[in-house]
């Protein structure tokens, strides 16, 4: 081995070193905050599936906690796999259609620029995306009529109906009105309540990225996140992070 190769491998080691420390001491001060948000609180223990094993910790009363250390590592590792498909133009979609999850999907979605599904999963979203993209063009082609005053020449009537469809349309598909291709990764808030999103993402072969509280099934997921899926805080701390993944990801890309 040559001096300046020996340097190089010095160097190399040493900035590995580096970024090894750095991560453990990210580990740190997320595990404080995965704790302090109630990340660990799984589900009664009469509710839960064998799968989850690998990730639970103990029992505490009647309910399950989880293994904190693997949420993190695992929390850490999404992170950063999402923070590379940001930085390579991937198609993100974010979804949440619980009542816990629907408000700080939406936030943390339009907070970074991805697309998200918040209110009701509409099948064949992933599946049968010719569909949906037509839904997708009407929606658009309504707004902008909207909106260059298109719609002068109609009766009340017929602006009341468009008006009506552009709110309908919104609902379900707001979140997904500047996306051009199907979203190749995917990121669950709640397995259970979305497992038709779960379901289609596997099929359209996305990358899948999912909370999975003690009563869940991880077989399908590429990144499983073993977290509590009832709480806000829960769903806003672990969506926060992957979101801001997803922002350091965009600014590498503008660098």
């Amino acid at each position: 081995m040559t001096t300046e190769t020996a340097d190089k491998a010095t160097e190399k080691a040493a900035q590995q070193e580096k970024q090894a420390e750095a991560r453990a001491e990210k580990a740190k001060e997320l595990l404080k905050d995965l704790f302090a948000a109630g990340v660990h609180l799984g589900h009664e223990t009469k509710n839960w599936n064998p799968k989850m094993a690998p990730f639970i910790h103990s029992k505490s009363g009647k309910i399950y906690v989880i293994n904190l250390l693997k949420t993190v590592n695992n929390l850490m590792d999404a992170g950063d796999y999402i923070r590379r498909a940001a930085k390579l133009g991937r198609n993100i979609l974010f979804v949440g259609t619980s009542k816990q999850a629907s408000e700080i999907i939406r936030q943390e979605s339009d907070r970074v620029g991805v697309y998200y599904i918040n209110q009701r999963w509409l099948g064949g979203l992933l599946t049968n995306f010719d569909t949906i993209r037509s839904r997708l063009n009407k929606l658009r082609e309504l707004e902008h009529q909207r909106d260059t005053g298109g719609f002068k020449g109609f009766g009340k009537k017929e602006i009341a109906s468009m008006t009506r469809q552009i709110t309908k349309l919104n609902k379900s598909l707001g979140g997904l009105k500047k996306m051009r291709g199907k979203p190749e990764v995917v990121f669950v808030a709640d397995q259970i309540k979305d497992k038709i999103a779960v379901e289609e993402a596997r099929k359209a072969g996305c990358t899948i990225i999912a909370l999975a509280d003690t009563d869940c099934d991880p077989t399908n997921l590429n990144y499983v996140i073993p977290a509590n899926d009832n709480s806000m805080r829960s769903i806003k701390i672990i969506t926060k992070y992957l979101a801001d993944s997803i922002a350091d990801g965009q600014a590498s890309k503008r660098r």
